[in-house]
This record gives structure tokens, C-alpha cells and sequence, in this order.
């Protein structure tokens, strides 16, 4: 008798705690109006160059408004433009030798063209 009492506790826990009754969650309102398409994604935020620059080693070399061993971000600013943007990443990445004299700059090949671009932009946004 204790068996048959305790089976039907449990079952009448079961069905009290959602074995019942289904039928309202099964019915939906009913649309004719077209499925939502996703949105497009959003545009990524453009890189911080200040912050990729200050965290590289860029600065063992460059200043602001100084030349160290390489030319001052003012300096590079003046001379070029943001239609050089894509060739001084490069530069960045792979380094050089001449522009700005004899002593050449390493290349970073371990940063990406889209952080070097950033970078540069941010360098170029120097100009007096």
C-alpha cells in the first residue's frame, strides 16, 4: 500500500510541477506578416591608434615634436597625407631605410596592416 501511496505523490508532484495541461503554450497567434530579417551587423569601431601606438615600442625611437633616432610624429605628419595611409602601413610592418636618413627602422611584422593603418592615421591626425 505504501508503494502505490508514494507512486501517486510522485506523479501528482510530476504533474504539478508542469506535466500537465500543454495546449496554451502550444497555441501561438498566428501572423501573416513577413519573418523579421537580421539586422546587418554592425560596423566595427575603429582601432584606438593613440592606444595601439603607446602600447607598441614605437616610442624607443619616436616623440611627439622631437626627433629621437627616428623623425618626430610631427614631422611625419607634415609630410605626408592621408592618401599615404596605406604605404606608411606598410612601412610600419616592414620596416626601412633612407626616407629620413641612414638609420633604419625595424619592421613590426607581428602587427597587423588594419592596427598600422590605425596607427598611422593617428599620426598623420598630428599635423600642425
Amino acid at each position: 500500500m505504501k508503494k502505490i501511496l508514494v507512486a501517486l505523490l510522485l506523479a501528482s508532484a510530476c504533474w504539478a510541477c508542469g506535466g500537465g495541461d500543454k495546449s496554451a503554450e502550444e497555441k501561438k497567434p498566428v501572423s501573416n506578416a513577413e519573418p523579421e530579417t537580421p539586422a546587418a551587423p554592425a560596423p566595427a569601431p575603429a582601432k584606438d591608434g593613440k592606444a595601439l601606438l603607446e602600447a607598441s615600442d614605437c616610442r624607443t625611437c619616436h616623440r611627439d615634436n622631437e626627433k629621437l633616432i627616428g623623425p618626430a610624429y610631427a614631422d611625419v605628419a607634415k609630410k605626408y597625407s592621408d592618401a599615404d595611409v596605406d604605404k606608411l602601413a606598410d612601412k610600419v610592418i616592414s620596416g626601412g631605410t633612407g626616407v629620413w636618413g641612414q638609420i633604419p627602422m625595424a619592421g613590426h611584422p607581428n602587427v597587423t596592416k588594419e592596427d598600422a593603418e590605425a596607427m598611422v592615421k593617428y599620426i598623420l591626425s598630428m599635423k600642425k
